[in-house]
């Protein structure tokens, strides 16, 4: 499966006008399992109220359906649990959405497939979402752009 991949990123780095249009039967169910596997026990069940431990479990169950629906362009995503956490220091409440296990673990999947293609396109200074990167990544990065040169302004962004 990862070589299948790896030459989807080859394809994409050697072909950069090539656009890749039917992706989907790249979402396998072994990257599907894949992707199940990295998703810690430790987090909140869906609203259909299944663990990762229960998903697992019933993975051949529903992964056939899963994959079946997905090549039909059919698949609908179940409801997100909504969830009010509170936010540090204040009194208030934000929301955030807890999706199923099963789409946890398809929406990795997709986003495993995507990053074969798209990663090869990102230049080294975007950090947003990628594998590997994150908001330390930039910090750090401007860090050392701002203390190696005479620095006329900077924009604070979000």
């Amino acid at each position: 499966m990862e070589t299948k991949l790896e030459g989807i990123a080859a394809k994409a780095l050697s072909e950069p006008n090539l656009v890749f249009t039917p992706i989907a039967h790249h979402v396998t169910k072994e990257l599907i399992w894949d992707s199940l596997k990295h998703i810690s026990y430790k987090t909140a069940p869906g609203v259909d109220g299944i663990d990762v431990e229960t998903a697992k479990k019933d993975f051949n169950s529903w992964a056939d359906e899963m994959i079946t629906s997905i090549h039909r362009k059919s698949y609908k995503p179940p409801a997100v649990r909504r969830v009010w956490i509170p936010k540090p220091g204040k009194s208030e409440k934000r929301p955030i959405g807890v999706p199923c296990v099963a789409d946890r673990a398809l929406q990795r999947s997709v986003s495993t497939v995507l990053n074969s293609i798209y990663e090869k396109d990102f230049l080294n200074c975007s950090f947003g979402g990628r594998p590997g990167r994150s908001a330390h990544n930039a910090l750090a990065s401007l860090n050392e752009i701002v203390s190696g040169k005479k620095v006329g302004w900077v924009l604070e962004a979000d």
